[in-house]
């Protein structure tokens, strides 16, 4: 049963809970609440519209409804669409200011400020266009194509975001997480797998379970844990610990750091690079900057073209070209080959 409640302004009963309403922009001075709900029996996912305002989103163990509570900000009582509605085993909530007087979310400009809680076994998808999202308790799929605003997931299974603008904080998932990312900075704790996209901003990882795959243009890269690592990377330093399978970096430009590993394959441009604690082989084509290997379990191959060279520990060292630098080697158990 889908009930419409109306506490602030005069009680209005509205059929099928649609409120549309038409007129120009200015500051969203009007304030008024509405509240949804909707029966979850049945239903499998919550498909969420909106295009302006802060979004709260709850997952609950006792929930059996859906319940939508909106504080809605117009010029006047105006221009805005709410509705909750069934369509098969999946929930429509459309929650949008009217495109006409869209200008931008800020705090004065018109905009549904929402909190909405859901069964924690129902899947997400939402389509925002700006303003902050919480999403806490979720179990279950989670799909989120945003335009700006900051992002922050405690929970779900199988994560997808496409974010244009803004940080996204993303803990507790048990799935595969998939990121496409504009700008703004990244933090991630849990999951099984990682596919990232990012273009612009800070990317910090830890307690991924298997692979992680980034193509990253700028800022800074900080991994601990994982299985096998691939990395392409155009700008910004990387510090990686504590993986357990094979890396692979493609990097134009910043200083490299690596505690661990298996077999380690490295192509860099410019910036130091040091490489410690790897199980397997290391191979390392280097354009510029210093490079420091220490404690490799298997083979060493080097191709450089300019940069001091340190390695201490390994079973061989191939240096294939070293255009200049000093080099100090030690402790090589097979000894040492220079073309």
């Amino acid at each position: 049963m889908l009930k419409l409640i109306t506490p602030i302004v005069s009680a209005i009963i509205l059929s099928g809970c649609v409120v549309h309403i038409n007129t120009a922009s200015a500051d969203a001075k009007e304030h008024v609440q509405r509240q949804l709900q909707l029966s979850a029996h049945n239903l499998k996912t919550l498909s969420a519209r909106t295009n302006a305002g802060d979004l709260k989103i709850i997952g609950s163990a006792t929930a059996t409804e859906i319940t939508a509570n909106a504080d809605i900000y117009t010029i006047k009582p105006n221009e805005f669409t709410f509705t909750l509605e069934q369509q098969g085993n999946e929930a429509i909530l459309v929650a949008e200011i009217d495109s006409k007087v869209m200008v931008g979310f800020v705090n004065s400009s018109p905009r549904i400020d929402m909190t909405i809680t859901l069964p924690e076994t129902l899947a997400l998808k939402l389509d925002d266009s700006s303003g902050s999202i919480s999403i806490n308790g979720l179990k279950e799929d989670i799909l989120i194509d945003d335009g700006s605003g900051d992002i922050n997931i405690n929970g779900g299974k199988n994560v997808t975001i496409d974010d244009s603008s803004g940080s996204i904080s993303l803990i507790n998932a048990t799935g595969m997480l998939m990121i496409e990312d504009g700008s703004g900075d990244i933090n991630i704790t849990g999951g099984k797998q990682l596919t990232l996209t990012d273009d612009a901003g800070d990317i910090n990882l830890s307690g991924i379970e298997k692979n992680i795959n980034i193509e990253d243009d700028s800022g800074d890269i900080n991994i601990t844990g994982g299985q096998m690592l691939n990395i392409r990377d155009d700008a910004g330093d990387i510090t990686l610990a504590k993986i357990l399978g094979d890396i692979t970096i493609e990097d134009e430009s910043g200083n490299i750091l690596v505690d661990g590993g298996n077999n380690i394959t490295i192509k860099d441009d410019a910036g130091y690079l040091k490489i410690n604690n790897s199980k397997g082989d290391v191979s390392i084509n280097d354009g510029s900057g210093n490079l420091s290997v220490n404690n490799v379990t298997g083979s060493v191959t080097i191709n450089d073209e300019a940069g001091d060279i340190d390695v201490n520990g390994a079973l061989n060292l191939i240096i294939e070209s070293d255009s200049s630098g000093n080099l100090r080697v030690d402790n090589i158990k097979n000894g040492v080959k220079i073309d």
